[in-house]
Parts: C-alpha cells; structure tokens; sequence
C-alpha cells in the first residue's frame, strides 16, 4: 500500500482487525494513506466466523493492504496476534494496532516515532484520541493515557475522558499504565521479548495487562499527547451491548487477580458500586423489560470469573436485549 516496495520490509507494520466493519476499515486505509510517513506494510485480520467475509473483505480493500483471515472470531487479542506475527515474519520494525473505526492525522505517526527514537527505553506509546466535534461544539478527548488505580480495587480509566479539548492541559508526552488498543505502537525487540497479546481475555484488559508485562521488563509506557487521532462514536451507548457487560465485568475480575495480584471480588464490589450501577440506572431508564436479562448477566459473568473461566463465551451472542433503543455497539475487535 504505502511506499514500500515488494521485497523490502517497512519500517512500521500496521495491524487493523476487522469484524464486521469493512467500511470503518477502508476508511482507516484512507487516512493512512494521507500519512507523512509512509513508509508502512498495512495488514488487515478479518477476525470472523464467516466463510465468505475474507474474500469480501479482500475484494473491497484490493491491492491497498494485505487481507488475512483469522479462521474465526478470535477476539481482539487473537486477531491483532495474527498480523502481529505477519509483520514479525514480514521484519517490520515497528508494529501499530489501530483499530477500523479510528482515522488518523498526517502527522500522527511521525510524532509517535519521534518519540520512539528520542526515548530509546520507551516500549509502547500512544496518540491522543478524540471524538470528532459536533456542530458549533469542539472536540471531546476520549484518550489521553491509561491509569489503573491500584487503590480503587484495579479501576481502569482514561485520562481527561470526556473533557472538550480546550479543558485539558497543553499537549505532552507522559508515562502511563496502559495505552489503548486502539491505538498502539511498539517495537519489534518488545514483542519479541515480552510476547504477544494475552488471548485468554478475549476482549477488554489484554492489552491493559500487556501493558504492564511491559514497563515490568523495563520498557516506559508513554502517551504522546501532540499526535492526534479521531475515534468514531457509533452510538449513543444508551444500553451496553451483551458483550461489553459481560467481557467488561469478567475481565475486571480477572485483570484484578491474575495481573495485579489483587482481590478480584473487591474489583467486582467496586465495579458493582460504580460502573454497573451507572449502567443498571440506564436500563432502568431506557428498557426496563431488560434488567432481569441484565442482572442475569451480571452473575453469569461474576460466577464465570470466580470460576476462573476465560476465553470466548458465546452463550453471551444469544442473550436477548432491546432492538428498540440506540445501543453501543457489539463488534468484537474493537476497543
């Protein structure tokens, strides 16, 4: 796709998983490929069940990128995992997770690699995200660096979500706990040392624990705050989608105990205090025919933690929810 020639390896391999959401992924070709820095091997995983989605898919992107098929659904973490090792095997250099729905700037990765080349023990860096501004309305900051507050039971969240742009502090590069899978660049020699993705979460946390396997070995994790990237809201999140409650409080628990060393109920007790009854009040609100499917769901994915169970659940692809309201959306891969 982007300036490199057939027998000569990029510098950067760029990984993009798609599930169903081939329009966010041409999309996300196009801004790459208003890039300042060009020199990139562009890889697309098409992480589905589906038969026929990878020659679709290939069909739709052409020439500009290579499209491989994960053989499934794998999650996120399985499916970045099969173009990681595309551009390990292809010598990329670098190696960038991005995910459809995002678009970056033209300057977005010259910045992130300046900062690779300025601080030589940096690992892992990311851009700050943010949704696109609204009519007469400035932009929202939805990612400026990942924390995990050990003091509040292993609460992950990012820093200055929500906050219009002209709120936050002037842009700069900062260590971080996490940086999102939307948006992650690191180096060739970390993964090579530190391995690739946990797959055992499926969706949500992987790379939060990457992340901290990570600054373990040595290695800084840093935002860099003067590269910008678009995120595209695809809903208004009115209800959480069967997939993001269940992985979401599962994986909390797990994250909690298997990374941190913590007590996974206390995480359970502080997510049950917070972020599922922020969640709970809004079906409450929106679909009040859905809180016993809710609740349901709930103790599956707490009892599922406690029994240590991981991976892909797909008992979670039949619980019902309301067609009926504006919901958040479902596609597994993205984050």
């Amino acid at each position: 796709m982007t300036g490199s020639s057939a027998d000569r390896a990029a510098r950067t391999g760029v990984v993009l998983v798609n599930h169903d959401s081939a329009e966010d992924t041409v999309g996300c070709i196009a801004s790459l490929e208003a890039s300042h820095d060009l020199d990139m091997d562009v890889v697309v995983v098409d992480n589905s069940d589906s038969e026929t989605s990878r020659s679709a898919l290939a069909a739709l992107v052409g020439d500009r990128a290579v499209v491989l098929s994960s053989g499934g659904n794998l999650g996120y973490a399985g499916g970045s995992n099969v173009g990681i090792r595309h551009c390990l095997g292809r010598g990329n250099q670098l190696v960038w997770l991005l995910n459809p729905d995002t678009r970056v700037e033209p300057e977005t990765l010259p910045r992130l690699i300046e900062l690779l080349g300025d601080v030589r023990d940096c690992g892992v860096v990311g851009p700050r995200i943010v949704h696109p501004a609204a009519h007469d309305a400035e932009e929202i900051v939805w990612f400026d660096g990942g924390i995990v507050d050990e003091d509040k039971a292993g609460e992950t969240r990012h820093l200055h979500q929500g906050r219009p742009i002209s709120r936050v502090p002037s842009p700069g590069a900062h260590d971080v706990d996490y940086i999102t899978g939307a948006s992650l660049l690191t180096r060739r020699t970390v993964l090579e040392t530190i391995g690739l993705l946990p797959e055992d979460y499926f969706l949500y946390f992987e790379e939060t624990q990457w992340c901290r396997d990570v600054a373990a070995a040595g290695w800084r994790v840093m935002i860099e705050q003067r590269a910008r990237m678009l995120h595209h809201q695809r809903s208004t999140g009115a209800l959480p989608s069967p997939y993001h409650l269940y992985y979401m409080t599962r994986n909390r628990y797990l994250f909690v105990q298997r990374a941190l060393g913590g007590d996974g109920e206390a995480a359970l007790a502080q997510l049950r205090g917070k972020w599922l009854k922020n969640w709970r009040r809004k079906v409450a609100e929106h679909a009040p025919q859905w809180l016993p499917d809710f609740d349901a769901l709930v103790e599956q994915a707490a009892a599922d933690a406690r029994a240590g169970r991981d991976g892909r659940n797909d008992d979670v692809s039949h619980v019902p929810w309301p067609d009926d309201v504006r919901r958040q959306g479902e596609g597994v891969g993205h984050r």
